[in-house]
């Protein structure tokens, strides 16, 4: 009576003539010898006391690998989520403990021999869970990040199982370069570049780097005019930083592209690159955003508005150069002022003449409000009263009139007036008359001295009272 169809992978054996390959006439159940002698590499394993079936005790194959039971019977009745890896003799952990079985159990990743030659030979390489190799390289070859730059070496000494993108247990100062301050926060691909491997895939290039100096791998931002020895000034705590006390006692500014003249030559460091910039009445620093974390951040330095307010109040926006400092100051020293009458007369709508040639600029430019020295320029009207109204002599006795129909910029005085242009033509002794004997000094509304000038009474006992009474 047959005991029932067998399962596929031994589908060979089928039919009475075979029986006894795997049983013993009047005995119950199958063979273990039997089943060994067919599965040689299973019998090595046990033979040397290596792999799963080498833990298990007091038990035969056919507990496990029951037979007759159709030929679509799975002969692996496995427990997946509750096998213990490690009786294998390779516990699973991080990533692998995560792998499915078969993602490792392929036939393309079995190494060894025996199992490839025997499970070829029926078919079943894509069935078994023999033959694989623990070494990194069984199953990680063809995904190798680093395109045999470190062949021999063992992928443990980097790398752990909980996640193979990230170098744990690599230390590099074990390496030929130490490192140290910030390279120690640095990715590695900031220093080994990403590379192609011959298979396409993306790789960090692990090859050694040339590392005389610092410039192999850092641009020098000063173009080498202060030398090729970084470490002079910087540290690879923070390149951004320096140590003020070495840099301050032998730094040419002159190597900048803004060389230091005048009193720019005798500022203080801080001045222009202060911990924060500066900001006063005069000075208004604003710095490069990209070196503000620097130890001497870079001032925003286009021309001298760029750090140094404007006290003119942009007065000179029109002016030819417009408002930039150096067209008047020098670094040497804000004043005296490089401007002179030549200039004025140039540049400006009202020209110096005579009197005006000798009088301090700050006669007219001042700002009595602010108490300091001149720094306003704009005069609102160009005519004498603009300059002139709080003294004038004549108590607006004159109001309307040009100053220009009786004085000279050259003297105050009055060179020559022609009386006949008045309502009083002098005739006679009058002629010969001093003006002072008929145009007396009387008090204003304001209690100030002022000659009368008009309106005088043109008749004659206005003057003449004495000769009219005698």
């Amino acid at each position: 009576m047959s005991p029932g169809k067998l399962a596929a992978p031994h589908s060979e054996l089928a039919g009475i003539r075979n029986c006894t390959n795997c049983h013993t006439l009047k005995e119950a159940g199958a063979v273990d010898e039997k089943c060994l002698t067919c599965h040689a590499p299973l019998r090595n394993r046990l033979e040397r006391g290596t792999g799963f079936h080498a833990t298990v005790s007091e038990r035969n194959c056919a507990s496990c690998h029951r037979e007759h039971l159709g030929v679509d019977y799975d002969l692996i009745q496995l427990d997946r989520t509750g096998f213990d890896h490690t009786e294998t003799g390779f516990g699973l952990a991080g990533g692998h403990a995560q792998a499915d079985c078969r993602d490792c159990h392929k036939a393309d990743l079995i190494e060894a021999a025996d199992v490839r030659a025997f499970k070829g030979e029926h078919g079943s390489l894509d069935r078994t869970l023999l033959g694989l190799a623990t070494a990194c390289s069984t199953c990680h070859t063809n995904d190798d990040p680093h395109a045999d730059q470190l062949t021999g070496r063992a992928c443990d000494e980097c790398h752990a199982e909980r996640d193979w993108n990230a170098a744990d247990r690599f230390d590099h100062d074990r390496t030929r370069y130490r490192l140290t301050g910030s390279h120690r926060q640095t990715d590695c691909a900031g220093c080994h570049e990403k590379t192609r491997t011959r298979r396409g895939a993306s790789t960090v290039n692990f090859t050694r780097l040339s590392f005389d100096g610092c410039d192999d791998c850092h641009e020098d931002t000063h173009n080498r005019r202060l030398g090729d020895n970084c470490t002079s000034c910087h540290s690879t705590a923070d390149w951004h930083r320096v140590a003020r006390a070495t840099v301050e006692d032998r730094f040419d500014h002159g190597s900048t592209d803004f060389p230091l003249f005048g009193q720019h030559a005798v500022a203080e460091c801080d001045a222009c690159h202060g911990a924060s910039p500066t900001r006063t009445e005069h000075l208004r620093i604003a710095y490069r955003t990209e070196t503000r974390r620097f130890t001497y951040p870079q001032p925003v330095a286009q021309d001298c508005n760029s750090c140094h307010v404007d006290s003119h109040a942009n007065v000179f926006a029109d002016a030819p150069g417009g408002t930039v400092c150096d067209n008047c100051h020098t670094e040497e020293a804000w004043l005296p002022v490089e401007y002179d009458i030549g200039r004025h007369n140039r540049e400006t709508t009202f020209a110096l003449e005579g009197a005006h040639i000798a009088t301090p600029c700050t006669d007219c430019h001042a700002t009595p409000d602010r108490g300091q020295q001149a720094d306003q320029f704009r005069i609102a009207a160009d005519n004498c009263l603009a300059c002139h109204a709080d003294d004038d002599p004549h108590a607006t006795q004159f109001a309307g009139a040009p100053c220009e129909d009786c004085h000279q910029v050259s003297s105050f005085r009055i060179a020559s007036f022609d009386h006949a242009n008045t309502r009083y033509p002098l005739d006679g002794e009058h002629q010969e008359a001093a003006c002072n004997s008929c145009h007396l000094q009387e008090p204003s509304s304001t209690g100030q001295l002022v000659r009368r000038y008009k309106p005088l009474d043109r008749e004659c006992r206005a003057c003449h009272r004495e000769a009219d009474n005698g």
